[in-house]
């Protein structure tokens, strides 16, 4: 436990994000804390933390500024692999995607993201419809592109480096517009080296006061990349 303080010193702190909706959104789960899920890839689990809301809503801003100018985010399904207890779906949800799906292997933070949904769409009024699948990532059924995926840090890069390679094969199925947002990403080069996708932004994001405040690892930004599926690479 005191590894895990070192860590996450501010992990019991409740966010104001949490104490205005009622939610569970927050905290910090190590891998060993989170359990196993029942899948193949457990073991490369990178724990929980959620994202803070105002990095999560300055990274669509920069995003969305990145669009092809005939692409709308209507037509976009807002995926967030690894999900958790939903935060970022929630957030997602501010926007009129398409689709906004989590996909979550621990049924315990499943079921909280879940809890967390239902609760966010009777007060928040969404634009957008939620929901989340219990299942391995490498085993999801992706709807059609365009997609926007998005990442949290949550598995090790061999996971990450296997999630390009079947986002390039249901690129060649559709239009082939797949976006990524990657929050802490670790493993930037399992995206890129192979040719899969391209860097298409890279920042540090600053947090809001109240985001400051509440981090479970007292940090003040969040390193954000964003990349895109290349048209040669299918």
């Amino acid at each position: 436990m005191a590894k895990i303080l070192n860590i996450a010193p501010n992990r019991n702190f409740v966010h104001p994000f949490d104490r205005r909706y009622g939610t569970d959104t927050g905290g910090y789960l190590s891998p060993r804390e989170m359990g196993g899920g029942g899948g193949i890839h457990d073991a490369m689990n990178n724990g929980y933390s959620a994202v803070a809301p105002s990095v999560f809503r300055e990274a669509c801003r920069r995003w969305r500024e990145t669009l092809p100018s005939a692409a709308r985010v209507t037509a976009y399904s807002f995926v967030d692999v690894g999900a958790g207890k939903g935060r970022a779906l929630l957030l997602a949800a501010e926007l009129p995607f398409r689709k906004v799906i989590g996909v979550e292997l621990n049924d315990p933070l499943a079921r909280t993201a879940r809890k967390n949904i239902a609760r966010w769409e009777r007060l928040a009024r969404p634009k957008a419809k939620i929901r989340v699948r219990r299942e391995d990532a490498l085993e999801f059924r992706w709807p059609r592109t365009p997609l926007l995926v998005y990442l949290n840090n949550p598995f090790e890069c061999e996971l990450v480096e296997k999630l390009a390679s079947q986002l390039k094969s249901v690129g060649s199925s559709g239009p082939g517009l797949i976006d990524i947002l990657y929050v802490n990403p670790a493993c930037s080069d399992a995206l890129v080296q192979r040719g899969i996708f391209k860097l298409v932004w890279n920042a540090q994001i600053a947090m809001d006061d109240a985001d400051c405040e509440a981090d479970p690892y007292g940090a003040r930004s969040d390193q954000v990349s964003a990349y895109r599926l290349l048209a040669q690479s299918f």
